[in-house]
């Protein structure tokens, strides 16, 4: 039997690298939270080596990047912050249902990253990612992400907002960064919601104008303090105010008919899912045993908290927020539904703890 020769033997080697350097792609973007020395370690692993890198300048050339994938490509490592992710979201054909995506972070928040199961080292996510795709064993769980239409634009996401929370997150976007900053931004709205003053942050907390609907329905309010819908279930890193668990074909919607006053006061429970009581079901005794059947009727109806497929938002207003960036979309209706299913990896270490704990 013949043996291939010395000479054969490094083409073969070369082709599977190939290969796998093409199943595996890796973009990243350095200016995401100014993480450079955690991107270095990144580039320099050993797991790298395996891998195709692509580096953007900045987040324009997302776009760019996302082109180059190449048919052959069926994981995509993004290191980067939620706006990163988002705008890789946008750019992926809807046909390319086989490619599998890693959220490494990298980013300030990366919510949809720690939702997944991710630490805060993108090194330690990211030789994971590779590794138990080497292995054959890393594992996904399936997300349909939102897209959004508003005045001719598209946008796909994890989360989408409207309100005085997106005015804020607008004006610290514009002003100085860091977590001083931002605590600034929280001391400054709670003094504005209770003292009018700062005046130009009560501007900032004026009730959203709106006409809302859920799947058809008109929502019997025209002033909000918050609109939000997600299909995760998490805006922010222990922020989880969904009631209800959705289907595959629902997504998470809450607004809030209320004054930002209440709203600050019942901030601390809103974020856990535990919804105000309607105080008015008290004092009115004749349907009390109505209520007691149905103890969702106990509840504030002013915070609406519920699954729908379609949101409809009629307003002046034109700010927006996806996944924490902030859009001024075009004249016209915004309205938001479910797109695609996406095949996000689970960090393997986050998974073998909940089968433990499920033991």
């Amino acid at each position: 039997m013949q043996t291939p020769s010395s000479q054969e033997r490094p083409r073969v080697t070369a082709r599977r690298k190939v290969k796998q350097e093409a199943e595996v792609v890796l973009i990243c973007n350095p200016r995401a939270g100014g993480r450079w020395k955690a991107l270095a370690g990144i580039l320099d692993s050993e797991e790298a080596t395996h891998v195709r890198r692509i580096v953007t300048d900045s987040v324009e050339d997302i776009a760019r990047a996302v082109a180059d994938l190449g048919e052959d490509a069926r994981l995509l490592c993004i290191y980067g912050g939620d706006g990163t992710i988002q705008r890789v979201l946008d750019l992926l054909a809807p046909g390319r249902r086989e490619l599998q995506l890693a959220l490494l972070g990298g980013g300030t928040m990366n919510v949809t990253s720690r939702w997944c199961g991710f630490s805060r080292d993108p090194l330690r996510n990211f030789r994971e990612v590779v590794r138990g795709h080497r292995s054959g064993e890393l594992l996904y769980k399936e997300v349909r992400v939102l897209e959004v239409m508003a005045g001719g634009e598209f946008h796909r996401c994890f989360t989408f907002g409207m309100g005085p929370p997106v005015r804020l997150l607008d004006a610290y976007e514009r002003g100085r960064k860091g977590k001083l900053a931002a605590l600034q931004t929280a001391a400054y709205a709670v003094a504005a919601a209770w003292l009018k003053s700062p005046a130009s942050y009560e501007q900032l907390l004026a009730p959203l104008q709106a006409e809302i609907r859920i799947d058809g329905e008109l929502l019997p309010y025209g002033e909000f303090a918050a609109v939000f819908a997600n299909v995760t279930g998490q805006i922010n890193p222990g922020v989880e105010p969904f009631v209800n668990q959705r289907s595959r074909d629902t997504f998470y919607c809450a607004a809030a008919a209320v004054s930002v006053r209440e709203i600050t006061l019942a901030l601390p429970f809103l974020i856990r899912g535990w919804l105000p009581l309607d105080v008015a079901a008290l004092t009115e005794p004749g349907r009390l045993l109505e209520r007691l059947r149905n103890p969702s009727l106990f509840t504030d109806p002013r915070y609406v908290n519920r699954t729908g497929a379609r949101l409809e938002i009629g307003s002046a207003e034109r700010l927006y927020t996806i996944d924490g960036e902030i859009v001024t979309a075009p004249e016209g209706p915004i309205a938001v539904e479910l797109g695609p299913t996406l095949k996000l990896a689970v960090a393997p270490s986050n998974h073998t703890s909940r089968i433990r704990l499920r033991r």
